[in-house]
């Protein structure tokens, strides 16, 4: 099935869960923030699984002024 991630369509199976596609694409364990379906979702909610045409935006912190 297809997700899009940061506007990137890639290929997941059905169990894939927010936290595996995340780690299978490189993303840090922490400093990130996440949207299912424009709801951000807390770390608590990584466990989900994925459906197809999820739609995921990853936003990486930067600390700065």
């Amino acid at each position: 099935m297809i997700v899009v991630v940061n506007e990137q369509r890639v290929e997941v199976d059905e169990q894939t869960t927010v936290a595996a596609l995340l780690q299978s694409m490189g993303f840090p364990n922490r400093g990130i923030a996440v949207a299912l379906d424009a709801t951000v979702l807390p770390r608590s909610g990584w466990a989900t699984t994925l459906s197809d045409g999820a739609q995921l935006e990853v936003v990486t912190a930067v600390q700065g002024g």
